[in-house]
């Protein structure tokens, strides 16, 4: 795959762009201990995306047990912050943003609430290169619904079928593939199978 062709990349935050997902791992593994529920942090990695209330919800319900999501959210999210200062752009991922800036729109989706990814994006330097940041906070149905991306490349002014998704979870691929975009998996904080 060549990114020559496409009229917009859309890129994830969490685990495609900058390597916050350790971040958010031990902020749910903290709240798992005060709250008492089980921490598996493949299954909480596949869940990178979704917003934290939502995954709240899943933990209760599939564990059944009672949680306020609300209360829950609240543990996770203020440990994260506490920690976020510590997130840092993948350097392959930084190259690819810096090679095509200027030269195909770019825009991020993220399932992060705006003030999270606002604070990411301003202490890695990367907010210089993204005029479209669609967050948890601007759509009602978050991935694997298309609609966060759907919003990007509206933003960007470009259709949905010319552009291209960077993600590194199943639920973001299937959020790019129902909103007709063609998808790239990151892993460890790489393109997989592009040439660029």
């Amino acid at each position: 795959m060549t990114l020559s062709g496409f009229q917009g990349l859309v890129f994830d935050l969490d685990g495609t762009l900058v390597d916050s997902m350790p971040l958010h791992l031990a902020a749910w593994a903290h709240t798992a201990r005060v709250f008492g529920f089980h921490f598996d942090a493949d299954w909480f990695y596949e869940l990178g995306g979704m917003p934290s209330s939502k995954i709240a919800l899943l933990v209760a319900e599939q564990q059944k047990i009672a949680l306020d999501p609300l209360i829950v959210t609240r543990c996770k999210t203020e440990h994260y912050v506490a920690n976020l200062h510590k997130a840092t752009v993948f350097p392959a991922m930084l190259e690819l943003v810096e090679r095509y800036h200027g030269r195909i729109p770019m825009g991020i989706g993220t399932g992060s609430p705006r003030i999270n990814a606002d604070a990411v994006l301003r202490n890695t330097g990367l907010d210089r290169y993204f005029p479209v940041v669609v967050t948890a906070d601007d759509v009602d149905l978050h991935k694997p619904h298309p609609d966060t991306f759907l919003q990007v490349a509206r933003r960007l002014g470009v259709e949905p079928a010319g552009c291209l998704v960077f993600e590194d979870t199943g639920i973001g691929v299937q959020a790019g593939q129902a909103a007709g975009m063609q998808t790239c998996m990151v892993r460890d904080g790489r393109p997989v199978d592009l040439q660029y």
